[in-house]
C-alpha cells in the first residue's frame, strides 16, 4: 500500500507551526506520514487513529504525538470530531523540544491532557482575538505541555492505578445517548451491576469524579458536538443531551466550559 508523505515545505510557509482546528468526519490524507513532527488533541467527540499499524481510540482530552516517519490514518466512526492538530517544523522542534522526547517512545501511545489545561485551551481557541505573535506563543505553550506529558508519562502511571475493566466498560457504554439521556444515573448503576455507593467509591478512586460528574462530562461533550455541527436550537440540544430543563443545561455547560452554549457556538472558528 502506498504511503503518502505530507511535506513541511508545502504546508508551513516558512513558519514554525502548521495549526488546524476543525471538525473532522473523515481522514483527509488517507494513510500518510510527515517529514515534520505532529500532535493532535481531541477537543470534542472521539475517533480512531491507526498509527504504525496499531488502532487506538482517542476521546475528549486525549492526544497522540506522531514523530517523523510514523505512518497513520484517522477513522471517524462516531461522527464529527473537533480536534486541535499541530505540526511542528523539524528544525524548530529539534532545537526546542527534542530533548523532552522519552528514550523509549511508542507513537501509538495515547496520552491525556489534564482537565484544567484542556479548559484553558478551549477558552483561548473560542476567543481567538489575539495577534499572530500571541497565537504562536499559545501554540508554543501547548507544545511544551504536550512534550512534558510525554516525558513524565511513566511517572504518572506509577502514581496512578489501573482502572478496572468493568468500570472502563461502564464509562464506555455511558457514551450511548440511550444511556446518558433520561435516568442516566440509574442506567449507569444498572450497567455496573454494583450498588450506587460502590460505584461512587470506584469512580472517585479511579476518575476523581462522582458518577453524576462523569455523566455531565459526557452530556456536555455531546452538546458541544451538536453546537459545533448543527443549527439545532439550544433548547432542543438541552433535552437531547438529557437535561430536564434548558436552564440546568446552560448552568452546567457554563460551569464546565466557562461559556454559555450560545456564546460557545458564536465563537466557534476554523483556523487555517
Amino acid at each position: 500500500m502506498e504511503i503518502k508523505t505530507a511535506r513541511e515545505q508545502q504546508l508551513f510557509n516558512g513558519k514554525n507551526f502548521h495549526v488546524v482546528i476543525y471538525n473532522k468526519t473523515e481522514s483527509a490524507g488517507g494513510l500518510h506520514q510527515h517529514d515534520y513532527y505532529e500532535f493532535t488533541i481531541v477537543l470534542t467527540g472521539r475517533y480512531y487513529q491507526q498509527i504504525n499499524g496499531k488502532r487506538v481510540l482517542l476521546e475528549r482530552g486525549d492526544f497522540v504525538f506522531i514523530p517523523m516517519g510514523s505512518h497513520h490514518q484517522s477513522f471517524y466512526e462516531f461522527g464529527a470530531t473537533r480536534i486541535l492538530n499541530v505540526g511542528v517544523s523539524r528544525a524548530f522542534f529539534e532545537k526546542h523540544y527534542l530533548a523532552l522526547v522519552p528514550f523509549c517512545f511508542v507513537a501509538s501511545q495515547v496520552y491525556r491532557v489534564r482537565n484544567e489545561f484542556l479548559t484553558w485551551i478551549e477558552t483561548v481557541i473560542a476567543s481567538l482575538n489575539f495577534r499572530d505573535s500571541e497565537f504562536d506563543e499559545f501554540i508554543e505553550t501547548v507544545t511544551f505541555y504536550v512534550m512534558n506529558r510525554l516525558r513524565h508519562y511513566r511517572d504518572d502511571q506509577r502514581q496512578g492505578e489501573d482502572i478496572p475493566q468493568w468500570l472502563r466498560t461502564v464509562v464506555e457504554l455511558m457514551h450511548d445517548k440511550n444511556q446518558f439521556g433520561e435516568n442516566a444515573l440509574e442506567n449507569m448503576i444498572a450497567l455496573s451491576g454494583k450498588s450506587q455507593e460502590y460505584l461512587t467509591r470506584a469512580t472517585q478512586r479511579y476518575y476523581q469524579k462522582t458518577p453524576v460528574q462523569i455523566i455531565n462530562d459526557i452530556r456536555i461533550n455531546f452538546a458541544k458536538k451538536q453546537l459545533e455541527i448543527t443549527n439545532y436550537p439550544i433548547t432542543d440540544i438541552a433535552y437531547e443531551a438529557g437535561y430536564s430543563s434548558p436552564s440546568l443545561f446552560i448552568k452546567t455547560f457554563k460551569k464546565l466550559t466557562s461559556f454559555t452554549p450560545g456564546s460557545y457556538r458564536k465563537k466557534l472558528t476554523v483556523v487555517n
